[in-house]
This record gives C-alpha cells, sequence and structure tokens, in this order.
C-alpha cells in the first residue's frame, strides 16, 4: 500500500494557554468533564494562535466555551470571528479517524477544524477544516480525510465575508432579499448559501436556495424554519416559485463574486483600457505592463512571473502559511467591480532565495493601488537577510521609496499610487547582489 505524508500546521501552547485551561476545568463537577472542558479550551486557544497569526480578528469571550455556564452544560469549543460566525475546534487524539459531533455544535457553525494534540499537549496540529453542514441532515461525525486543507480556510472566510458586503450594499437583489427575510442573521444565510453554491450542480441551485430562503419565512405570524415547503399549507406554488426566481438571482450574483463556476461565462465586468507605453519605454526591454495583468493578458516578458495562486499551489508544509496575508487576486467586489492581480517572481539574491510579489488593484478608472513585497523562499529561512533591500524607482531611475530588512522581518514592503502610463522599476538588492524589474501602470 503506498503511502502519503501529510503536513500539517502545528501551533505551540504557551503556559499562559495552560492556565486559562486549567481555570476552566477546575471550574466543573467531575473530572471527566473537566478534561473535555480543558481540552476544548486548548483547541480554541490554538486556532485562535493561528487566526491572529494570519491577522484574522477574533473574540475569545463572544463564544460558548467561554461562558461559564454554557460550558458547564455543553461540549463546546468554538472560536468567534465578529460578523462572519463561529468556527467549532474540536480536539482529535493520534489514532482517531473522525472527529464527534456532539448535538449542539451541529448547528450554526460556518466551518469545524480538527485540532489534534499529542501526547505532552505543549503543542497542537491542525488537520484541516470542514465547511458549514446542512441544518437539515446534521452530522454526528466527520471523516478527517474528508477535511479540507487548513491553508485554504482563509479563502472559505474571504467568500462568506464578501457574500456578508454584498449584502451590505445597495444591490437590487441584497435589497430584495433583505426585505423578505427582514432581521434574520445574514451571517448564517451567508454560510448556507455558501455551501448550496458549493454542492449543488448550477442547475438544482434554484430549487435547493428556494427551499432554503422558504425556511426564514413566517406563515400566518408563525414560524416555519425547517419544515418542508410541502408541509406548509399556506404556502402556495407562486410563492415557491418566486423565491426559487429571488434565490436564482441571488446565487448567481454570488457566482460572480466567488468565481470558480460556469456562470463566470456571462460575468460581464469592465475592463480598463490598455493604456499605451510611451516612446522612452517601449525601448526598454522587458517592461512588465500591470494594465494587462488587469486583463489576464500575457507578455513575452514575463517568463519569471507566475500568478500567486499557482505559486502557492507549489509549496509544501508550513511554508504556504508564510504568504497567507499577501493580496489574492480577484475580480469584483460587492458594489463595484474592482480588479486585483498578484504575480510572483522566484529570485535569488546570492546564495538567498527569495520570493517578490507584485500586486496590482484598480481602484478606479484612472488609478492602481501597487504593493510590492519579499519574502524569504526556503522553508528553513523564516527571516530575510538583514539588510536585504527592496527599492521602488521612479522613470527617471531616482530613489522613490524604500525598506530594509531587520535582524527578525518575515517580509519588507512597500505601496503607493499611479495612474495607467506611469513607469516605475523595483530593485531587489542584498551586497553586490540586485534585480531589477521594470513596470509601467
Amino acid at each position: 500500500m503506498d503511502t502519503t505524508k501529510t503536513n500539517f500546521l502545528t501551533m505551540a501552547l504557551s503556559r499562559e494557554n495552560h492556565e486559562t485551561a486549567r481555570k476552566f476545568s477546575g471550574q466543573q463537577d467531575t473530572v471527566e468533564k473537566g478534561k473535555q472542558v480543558y481540552l476544548n479550551t486548548l483547541a480554541v486557544l490554538g486556532v485562535r494562535s493561528f487566526l491572529d497569526w494570519l491577522e484574522i480578528e477574533t473574540d475569545l469571550n463572544a463564544g460558548d466555551s467561554w461562558h461559564p455556564v454554557v460550558r458547564c452544560f455543553n461540549d463546546v469549543a468554538d472560536l468567534v470571528i465578529p460578523n462572519l460566525g463561529k468556527l467549532e475546534c474540536r480536539p482529535v487524539f493520534p489514532g482517531e479517524t473522525v472527529i464527534s459531533l456532539p448535538s449542539e455544535v451541529t448547528e450554526d457553525r460556518i466551518a469545524y477544524i480538527g485540532v489534534q494534540f499529542p501526547e505532552q499537549l505543549n503543542e497542537v496540529q491542525l488537520l484541516g477544516f470542514y465547511p458549514t453542514t446542512d441544518p437539515q441532515s446534521p452530522l454526528e461525525t466527520i471523516e478527517i480525510t474528508s477535511l479540507q486543507p487548513i491553508e485554504t480556510l482563509i479563502d472559505y472566510l474571504d467568500r462568506l465575508e464578501s457574500a456578508l458586503d454584498f449584502f451590505q450594499s445597495n444591490d437590487p437583489v441584497a435589497a430584495k432579499v433583505k426585505q423578505r427575510l427582514n432581521d434574520e442573521s445574514f451571517s448564517e444565510i451567508v454560510t448556507q448559501l455558501e455551501r448550496i453554491y458549493r454542492t449543488y450542480k448550477k442547475y438544482e441551485r434554484r430549487y435547493a436556495g428556494g427551499e432554503f430562503l422558504a425556511s426564514y419565512l413566517t406563515v400566518g405570524g408563525l414560524a416555519f424554519r425547517g419544515d418542508t415547503v410541502a408541509a406548509k399549507e399556506d404556502f402556495d406554488e407562486s410563492q415557491q416559485n418566486e423565491l426559487q426566481d429571488l434565490a436564482e438571482e441571488l446565487l448567481d450574483k454570488l457566482a460572480e463574486l466567488w468565481g470558480g463556476d460556469e456562470s463566470e461565462e456571462t460575468v460581464n465586468i469592465e475592463q480598463p483600457v490598455v493604456a499605451p507605453l510611451s516612446q522612452d519605454l517601449a525601448t526598454v526591454i522587458d517592461v512588465i505592463n500591470l494594465s494587462q495583468w488587469l486583463q489576464n493578458i500575457e507578455s513575452a516578458f514575463e517568463s519569471n512571473w507566475q500568478t500567486l495562486e499557482s505559486f502557492l499551489s507549489e509549496l509544501q508544509g508550513n511554508l504556504i502559511f508564510r504568504f497567507a496575508t499577501t493580496p489574492r487576486s480577484s475580480r469584483t467586489d460587492a458594489e463595484n467591480p474592482t480588479l486585483s492581480v498578484s504575480k510572483v517572481s522566484k529570485i535569488t539574491l546570492g546564495d538567498y532565495p527569495v520570493a517578490l510579489i507584485v500586486n496590482c488593484q484598480q481602484k478606479s478608472d484612472d488609478k492602481r493601488d501597487i504593493l510590492v513585497r519579499l519574502y524569504p523562499r526556503n522553508e528553513a529561512q523564516n527571516y530575510l537577510p538583514p539588510a536585504t533591500q527592496l527599492i521602488i524607482l521612479d522613470e527617471n531611475g531616482e530613489v522613490f521609496l524604500e525598506a530594509e530588512s531587520r535582524n527578525a522581518d518575515n517580509w519588507i514592503q512597500l505601496d503607493f499610487r499611479g495612474v495607467p502610463g506611469e513607469q516605475f522599476s523595483v530593485k531587489v538588492a542584498l551586497g553586490d547582489a540586485n534585480i531589477v524589474e521594470n513596470f509601467a501602470i
């Protein structure tokens, strides 16, 4: 039998983490319950450390696991991401192949994270995550082999956040949904819509979405959430069709936001016009036009550049999390068509491999935000070599911006704003070694 080695993210547990777990455990009536609370608390703190690393805000005190009464009577290990929802952080021991889900955690969760403990309890391994489940068919267990890679959690959360932003916009479809559902929790609605989008075929989403929206309505002042449409005597066929139409419109809008679906073929996003290069710049060898990046046009000058998404797919183990905060490519946001592209060039300065990342975002027809960031590329090398320089040169070759790494910098960056047609260069230097890339906005 072939075996494969799986790389999991490891997070250290501090003495303060154990002191908090010990405090919560000591408040329980039995040894067994105390052990459960101890491990649940450490699991939550391990996941929080990971999200802190990604600069994702969390609120410990808002979770049931931090409520002294709730944790006494329930097996909960939830961590709240404000305005988004709850992650359930379930403890796992070596050798276990499934994650058990108590009934109290089968609803109101945006995802489940498997958190494995070694015997020493000095660290945790994040095995992966499982997106929200269907509340009408709650799971009792999750196979560990079914977990998605933990490094893709940030993309999943981005999808939910972009959908929530859409509901706060003035889009007519968003306004129509808000009018029908009144004061319902849009965090939970967005999570379930993402599940429908992800798990149903396109032609099925209209019916699944309509059924889901119906579960949030009331008939004759009585709530019937959770029942099937057929069981609602006052809910006629015309109302069903109306909700199915609304669900189809809504899911098509979300498909435009999220991409990765055949519905992208119908998305009509206004593309920026490629700014012509000046005569002076046209004579320079290897000029990269960022406006062409935004239009997904490849240039012969870019053989050493690849998309950020392609670069991340090549990484293994914990190395991918080094780049977790780098801006991702996107085609649109909730209210205004916004284009954003990130590309990577793998370069070597002397004996040091580094990754140069350039992100270009269209803020309006006449403005572009440019972010340039430099990372160490060797898994064994956590920091850039001291005195590594990142420099932006203007069209005359003069220094416009510069940054220099210190003794313990994970990365350095520069950012600025320009207009189409402007020219600049990026210089990366370490000692006598240097590389220059030329760009036009």
